[in-house]
C-alpha cells in the first residue's frame, strides 16, 4: 500500500476521491465539510436543507467534484454527532469506508476526516488509526489482500499538520510491518541553493 503524505490540503490531492466526513449536529459545516461546502459554493449546505444529507452514523454520499477539487469525486461519511466522535468511532466507520471502496473499485484515495483541539483528536494520531484499522478490516478476508496491496492513500491538511501526519504514518508503519506493506511518499525537500 502506498501512503501518500502531501504538504497541500485535501482538496488539492489528485485522486479518484475524498473521503471525509460530517456530523449531524454541527451547522454550520466545520473543517473539510465546511471547506468543501464553501468549494462547491453551498452544494452541502443545500443537501442538508433538502434532507438529502443528514450526517447520521454511517450515512454515504457520493457526489461528483465537477472540477472544483482535484479528487475526480466526493464521498461522505456521516459521523453522528460531534461529541461522540473518538478515534474509536473512526475505527468504527473503517468497514463502511473499506466496503465502499472495494464496490467501486477505487484504486487512490484521499483522506480528511475532523481533527483538531474542539474534536480532542489529533490529525497524526488519526492517520495511524484509519491505516491500522484498514489493514484489520482486510486482514479479516485474505481475498482483498490484492486490492489492499495496490491501495493509495493521501493524507494532505496543509503544510502545518505535515510533519504529525507523518508521525502517525511511521508509526503505523511500525506497527503493521509484519502484516502489510507501507511504502510512504513524501515530496522530496529542494536542495540548499
Amino acid at each position: 500500500m502506498d501512503i501518500i503524505i502531501s504538504k497541500d490540503p485535501f482538496d488539492r490531492q489528485e485522486s479518484d476521491l475524498l473521503i471525509t466526513g460530517l456530523f449531524k449536529d454541527e451547522r454550520p459545516l466545520r473543517g473539510s465539510a465546511g471547506w468543501l461546502d464553501w468549494r462547491l459554493n453551498g452544494r452541502l449546505s443545500r443537501l442538508l436543507m433538502e434532507n438529502r444529507l443528514k450526517g447520521e452514523w454511517g450515512e454515504k454520499t457520493l457526489i461528483p467534484s465537477e472540477g472544483r477539487i482535484s479528487p475526480k469525486g466526493i464521498l461522505l461519511f456521516g459521523l453522528g454527532e460531534a461529541r461522540g466522535y473518538s478515534y474509536l468511532s473512526i475505527r468504527d466507520i473503517i468497514p463502511f469506508i473499506t466496503e465502499t471502496l472495494k464496490r467501486l473499485k477505487i484504486l487512490h484515495s484521499c483522506l480528511s476526516f475532523p481533527f483538531g483541539e474542539a474534536y480532542s483528536v489529533d490529525c497524526g494520531k488519526l492517520a495511524e488509526v484509519l491505516l491500522e484499522g484498514i489493514t484489520d478490516r482486510l486482514d479479516q478476508n485474505p481475498a482483498d489482500r490484492r486490492w489492499l496491496e495496490s491501495l493509495t492513500l493521501t493524507f494532505g491538511e496543509g503544510e502545518e499538520q505535515f510533519s504529525e501526519i507523518l508521525f502517525g504514518v511511521q508509526t503505523a508503519k511500525s506497527i503493521l510491518k509484519e502484516r502489510v506493506h507501507l511504502r510512504i511518499l513524501t515530496p522530496s525537500e529542494s536542495p540548499p541553493e
